[in-house]
């Protein structure tokens, strides 16, 4: 019997040869030194080979949903020790924790799709009342004897407009709304913070970063809420210490000053929230 050909031991076992390194970077042409496995200059891979879906996926987890690194340190910091994570990040640690706008992204991501997929009510939900739009009707630019402006038309035809669209066509758009419509409300939460704490000559950008971290555990809460609906008065309850304590960490208040700067806050902010709401709706009308 004619004995086997032995396998080298450099070949793997699916028979092909693993791939050489390239002489040169196939990124940028930079000439590489021999056994590199990476590009000094644009740090791409020496050496390379069909992507697998496996690869795809955890690429995809990672940049987009955070679930790795230092995730877990980051929860607990946000969850258990507010405002330690915005102090972190002021005085320059932030390779231990998750950045600030990736963990708000991440956190958002996950709680809109949770509050899609899970059963009940947890959102902002359109219907549509047949009698008040009959109502509005008689009253519009199109009604018999009316004298209108050429801007009163304008507004008349945008709520006509509003009026013919049905509430699934609105709650559709609304979905894919609602997340760009929260991000761009941190800007709105920072500026408020900018106001409060005037006299403390911070830099916008530090109320920004707080804003994320705050906006962050709420969307972590509320997820805890739907989750656990038994407990969702004592969620409430602890979301405001953790934020009044969270003020005092960041911006060195007292108790009280905590507490009543954090009901200014509320006041200023929740009916700025109802507008953007409020037009969030009016646009996903218009858009549908």
């Amino acid at each position: 019997m004619t004995p086997l050909p032995s396998v080298p031991a450099s070949v793997p076992p699916s028979g092909h040869p693993p791939a050489p390194a390239a002489a040169t970077c196939h990124n940028c042409d930079l000439a590489l030194q021999p056994g590199a496995h990476f590009c000094p200059h644009c740090g791409q891979e020496a050496h390379l080979h069909a992507a697998s879906m496996r690869e795809f996926i955890h690429e995809f987890v990672g940049h987009y949903v955070a679930l790795e690194g230092p995730l877990w340190r980051t929860l607990w910091a946000m969850l258990f020790l507010p405002g330690r994570l915005t102090r972190e990040y002021f005085i320059g640690r932030r390779r231990r924790y998750v950045q600030p706008l990736r963990l708000y992204l991440s956190l958002s991501f996950i709680f809109f799709i949770a509050v899609h997929l899970l059963p009940g009510d947890h959102g902002l939900k359109v219907t549509r009342d047949e009698q008040a739009i009959a109502q509005a009707r008689q009253g519009s630019c199109s009604s018999p004897g009316s004298h209108c402006t050429d801007w009163q038309r304008r507004l008349d035809g945008v709520g006509e407009r509003l009026a013919s669209s049905s509430a699934v066509q609105v709650q559709k758009r609304l979905d894919k709304l609602a997340p760009y419509a929260m991000l761009l409300m941190q800007p709105v939460f920072a500026g408020l913070l900018a106001l409060v704490f005037l006299r403390r000559r911070m830099k916008y950008a530090e109320h920004f970063v707080f804003a994320l971290h705050l906006h962050a555990c709420w969307f972590a809460a509320y997820l805890l809420a739907i989750v656990l609906p038994a407990a969702a008065t004592g969620i409430v309850a602890l979301v405001l210490l953790h934020g009044v304590i969270a003020l005092r960490t960041v911006y060195g208040t007292s108790w009280w000053g905590g507490v009543w700067r954090g009901g200014v806050l509320t006041a200023l902010y929740l009916p700025l929230l109802l507008v953007g709401m409020g037009a969030l709706v009016f646009g996903a009308a218009l858009i549908a």
